[in-house]
């Protein structure tokens, strides 16, 4: 009785051993495939999402995006007393431009927060560009409206004495894409002219609501005045009342 015992317990522990060798060698052989799998393929990373700015032809809800951000702007603005002027040299490389920045804050009834005018130079290009910034970013997170000249024809004083229509429009959306209109050579951008037009009625109304002509007069005559290379790396700060709080970059 014994013996047939032992013999029963001696098979089913044979048995055992088996069915556990089988399984070490089944998860050897799936860590080796795995391994081999991986070895094949590289190393991606995370997934990156480009999204391309379609600024020469927007489609018809980009189109109200920005139809609606210019309306918003205020028609009769009022700002603070205080104010920020810097001017200054940017250098990229071998190629460097002179600028010219006022920054203001609107009161605190208004639905935008700032505005920002700057106007910079180089041996090619002046450009105007004009900032806002919505005090609820739900709503406006940035609308900026520019217009680009050729130096050679257009200097920052002639700039800023004339109307020049805005050449580009850019709305950001917290949480959204991007919005954006260009001028573009060889594209019939005919359905495009309203949005263009309230661009510019935009821009040149906020040239005289902030007095660009007169506030920023000395600026524009140093702007005007010799090559980028030979400005001051950074301009006075000028101010009517107390200095404004520091700003984040813009």
């Amino acid at each position: 009785m014994l013996c047939a015992y032992l013999s029963v317990l001696f098979c089913s522990t044979i048995r055992f051993v088996r069915v556990l060798l089988l399984i070490i060698l089944c998860s050897f052989a799936t860590l080796g495939q795995d391994a081999k799998d991986n070895a094949a393929k590289p190393d991606q990373g995370p997934p990156v999402k480009v999204n391309i700015l379609n600024v020469c032809t927007p489609g018809a809800e980009e189109q109200q995006e920005m139809t609606s951000a210019l309306a918003r702007l205020p028609k009769a603005p009022s700002f603070i007393s205080d104010y920020e002027i810097a001017r200054g040299v940017s250098t990229l490389g071998e190629a460097s431009a002179k600028y010219v920045r006022l920054r203001r804050e609107f009161k605190s009834d208004s639905p935008l927060q700032t505005i920002q005018y700057s106007l910079s130079s180089d041996a090619e290009n002046t450009i105007e560009t004009l900032v806002f910034r919505g005090r609820d970013v739900k709503d406006l997170l940035a609308l900026s409206i520019e217009d680009k000249l050729s130096t050679s024809v257009s200097k920052a004083s002639i700039v800023i004495q004339s109307d020049t229509p805005a050449s580009r429009l850019r709305v950001e959306r917290a949480g959204k894409t991007t919005v954006g209109l260009a001028r573009c050579v060889g594209v019939d951008q005919s359905k495009y002219e309203p949005i263009f037009a309230q661009a510019s009625a935009a821009l040149a109304g906020y040239r005289r609501f902030l007095k660009l002509r007169t506030i920023l007069a000395s600026d524009i005559a140093w702007l005007n005045s010799g090559s980028a290379s030979t400005g001051h790396a950074t301009g006075p700060k000028k101010s009517a009342g107390a200095p404004m709080p520091p700003s984040g970059p813009h």
